[in-house]
């Protein structure tokens, strides 16, 4: 795939959606020019079979910035979110091997927040098959989207609730409804005789997991843990996070999560947006999210909305999707 550099090298390429211009933000761009990820090494061939040329440009850089004024197909990958008439977004989900393929963004910021679980019209053997295979195999295997931990022999102390921490608080715009601080100290003070594990992000900064371990300190029942996620999700009545991909899979478990930021994965999950709320949800949500259909969640938002790169149907519905957008016959 043609690296464009420059604005000028820009300018020469077909004009319209006859040419795809791919935005590598950050270490994108080198993954992509380095053919590291077979949703780009399956996808671009299939455009250029039908008849669009792929090229790749670094994201936010001058020659980005003024093809995004163009009206090409554009592929935004690990950029801000955006809508335009001819934008996708394309990134990792939250499980490995499947991807968004979007029209707003990824994460906290794709379109899946505006959409319904449709719990009435699931496939309940398709469903169980999904999520037997895909958790099985994590839990089993100690996968997730971040190196962990060995798994443990033997299973921790139960807790009220294990909080994954993210560094996110300083990002902006916002997504947190509430603080790192406010989660750990209205789950220690819910039951001052049990256990609250804490978790720190494993890209925690120092000053930040400083924070959090000041905080802790004032709270004899919290205990600080790098322990696999998925050992301190199973010993969790409830797990609370804000937004995190280690809040997703804690939904392999059947766990209530309590989401304490904007999501699109707020389906499956309680989200309070003040302190009060938060107490509620982790006082009633074992009891809330007794009956929710996990397996039916999981197979309709990662196998019906993102895409798999290693399945043999990848490449025609990801030709379809941008088909759809870009409005072709």
């Amino acid at each position: 795939m043609e690296q464009l550099k420059s604005p000028l090298a820009a300018r020469n390429i077909p004009k319209g959606v006859k040419s795809c211009v791919v935005h590598g933000f950050g270490s994108w761009f080198d993954a992509i020019g380095h053919e590291r990820h077979d949703f780009f090494t399956k996808l671009l061939p299939k455009l250029t079979r039908e008849g669009i040329t792929p090229y790749l440009v670094e994201g936010d850089s001058r020659t980005s910035r003024a093809l995004l004024l163009e009206n090409h197909l554009h592929i935004i990958v690990g950029g801000p979110a955006m809508f335009g008439p001819t934008v996708l977004h394309a990134y990792p989900s939250y499980l490995w091997g499947f991807w968004y393929f979007d029209e707003l963004g990824h994460g906290a910021n794709s379109s899946l927040r505006f959409s319904r679980f449709p719990e009435h019209e699931v496939d309940r053997e398709q469903a169980d098959y999904f999520f037997n295979g895909v958790t099985g195999f994590m839990l089993r295997e100690n996968v997730s989207k971040l190196g962990q931990e060995p798994r443990m022999d033997a299973p921790l102390r139960p807790a009220t609730a294990t909080i994954l921490c993210q560094a996110i608080e300083n990002e902006t715009p916002r997504t947190h409804y509430l603080t790192t601080k406010e989660m750990i100290v209205t789950a220690a003070e819910f039951d001052r005789d049990a256990v609250v594990y804490v978790k720190p992000h494993p890209h925690q900064g120092k000053l930040g997991r400083r924070h959090i371990l000041e905080i802790c300190a004032d709270h004899p029942n919290v205990k600080v843990s790098d322990a696999s996620v998925h050992d301190l999700i199973e010993a969790a009545r409830v797990v609370i996070t804000q937004n995190s991909s280690a809040g997703f899979e804690a939904l392999m478990q059947r766990k209530p999560v309590v989401t304490c930021g904007k999501s699109d994965y707020w389906h499956a999950t309680l989200t309070p947006r003040n302190i009060s709320e938060l107490r509620d949800a982790i006082g009633f949500g074992p009891e809330t999210m007794s009956s929710f259909d996990y397996s039916g969640f999981f197979n309709w938002f990662l196998e019906k909305q993102c895409l798999e790169p290693a399945k043999d149907n990848f490449a025609p519905r990801a030709w379809a999707r941008v088909r759809d957008k870009l409005m072709l016959d």
